[in-house]
């Protein structure tokens, strides 16, 4: 990658301020290989291209919804010839499938069978992957969004829209969200959680896109646009699923930003056809970012995957991250739209998080699935605020849990220590600890209730270590 676009936009990315995790490439778990060569999978002749999304399912493995190429062949009775295009489950700590990946068929309770298939006019590629509210799958698939069962692969419920589907989204409430990718007069829909009709969110989205996502109260909800740097739309419903969402603003929007490219050609060419690196101070007036995904951190930080940059910008290619309630730039996570190196960035589809908060990154262009791992290092300018070696928080044992967990930490002096529990929205599950403490290794048990002794829903939770002068989270993920 050229040196003076990283080192401009490194100048350009640290003038604003913020913290961030020193996210670094760490290992590679699917490679699809040469996306326009079409990579022979296996002796028939089967192969996939083009990651669609990730998620990490409460159990750990990892879901991959692939958009390209084709699978696994079969020759009907009547003579038509099928191509199987199946969802990916992959174990994180082998990269094997698991027992029932991938899935090409799904039964749904009713007896009704349907198949995944590049052939077929409802359910050919991928468009998006997601979890809902009890660790449950929502894979869309080209016109039809379907709910699996994370622990079986069953299916569990469809849904068919009109045309092509974004990813769908889930509130904690069991409201389902999705939208189409051309949603000039198209609306974004609400469902149950058995993915039936309740109303539409937004009458009119009136713009491409292709990423959603949802607080988990549902009142916030937010659409990235891959057109014409449109940038990040919010919507705010006071009474979601009721009330539709109305628009507040538009953000992921830069000005004057230093730029040291110019675009000449087409994105499928060579760097040389469609790269012209320039050698003078000429500037981006604005500067959208073209969002292709979008996706909460563990801390309620939203994560938005830039276009390639050969469409996107001098943004583009990579993973930005935004603190909502500010609107404000505070992060970045890829490999800056390097497809030359490992786990380089350029056609982000979505991100997910495992339960030691490292985070996958599906890659469109680059063909791949990568995980990116973090020190949690702080390059704010407060040296003040740079977290002690002597602070430890550790993983939750055993994760995935029930009925119960350890949470082991070490402080090194005595101090007020609070230990709570967190959905990954920020909303404030159960406070375990809120006493002073002595300096020394400690330890306690949750046992999945809430403040009230209510047992959770399963999913995924923060838990968070907070003293006088830090705060350390981690995630942990319980199954009923």
């Amino acid at each position: 990658m050229n040196k003076k676009l990283i080192t401009t936009l490194c100048v350009f990315i640290m003038s604003l301020g913020f913290v961030k995790a020193d996210w670094e490439y760490s290992s590679t778990l699917l490679d699809l290989g040469d996306t326009l060569g079409g990579v022979v999978q296996g002796s028939d002749g089967a192969w996939q291209n083009s990651p669609h999304g990730v998620v990490v399912a409460p159990d750990g493995n990892v879901w991959i919804n692939i958009y390209g190429g084709y699978g696994e062949m079969e020759i009907l009775a009547n003579g038509d010839t099928v191509h199987y295009k199946g969802i990916y489950v992959l174990d994180p700590a082998t990269g094997d499938h698991v027992s029932f990946s991938p899935i090409t068929i799904l039964t749904f309770p009713d007896g009704t069978i349907d198949s995944l298939t590049a052939e077929s006019a409802n359910s050919g590629g991928g468009r998006g992957i997601e979890i809902d509210a009890d660790g449950n799958i929502l894979s869309s698939h080209y016109k039809t969004l379907y709910k699996i069962n994370y622990m079986t692969g069953e299916g569990m419920a469809m849904w068919m829209g009109e045309s092509s589907l974004t990813e769908a989204v889930a509130d904690d409430n069991g409201n389902v969200y999705v939208s189409y990718v051309l949603a000039g007069e198209r609306p974004c829909v609400v469902l149950d959680a058995d993915l039936n009709y309740m109303g539409n969110a937004i009458d009119t989205v009136g713009h491409i896109n292709r990423a959603l996502e949802v607080t988990g109260n549902g009142e916030d909800l937010y659409i990235g646009s891959t057109w014409n740097g449109h940038g990040v739309t919010h919507w705010n419903s006071s009474v979601p699923g009721v009330l539709a969402h109305e628009f507040v603003d538009t953000f992921a929007v830069f000005y004057d930003v230093p730029a040291c490219m110019d675009y000449i050609g087409s994105a499928m060419g060579t760097d040389e056809a469609f790269i012209a690196w320039c050698e003078g101070d000429t500037v981006f007036e604005e500067t959208a970012l073209w969002a292709s995904s979008l996706d909460f951190d563990p801390d309620g930080n939203l994560l938005v995957g830039a276009l390639t940059a050969g469409w996107g910008g001098p943004m583009g290619g990579t993973y930005w991250l935004f603190d909502v309630e500010n609107e404000e730039l505070i992060g970045q996570v890829g490999d800056w739209h390097d497809p030359e190196s490992d786990g380089g960035t350029d056609g982000p589809r979505g991100a997910a998080w495992d339960a030691d908060g490292d985070v996958y990154l599906a890659d469109f262009y680059t063909n791949g699935v990568y995980l990116y791992t973090t020190d949690y290092t702080s390059v704010d300018k407060d040296p003040k605020s740079i977290i002690p070696n002597n602070y430890v928080l550790k993983q939750n044992y055993p994760n995935p849990f029930n009925p119960d967990t350890k949470i082991e930490f070490s402080i090194p002096a005595t101090e007020e220590v609070s230990i709570t529990v967190y959905s990954l929205e920020g909303r404030l599950v159960k406070t375990l600890i809120n006493q002073e403490l002595r300096s020394g290794q400690h330890a306690v048990q949750w046992d999945g209730t809430n403040d009230v002794g209510t047992k959770v829903a399963t999913g995924m939770y923060i838990y968070q270590l907070k003293t006088n002068s830090l705060v350390l989270n981690r995630k942990m993920s319980f199954v009923k």
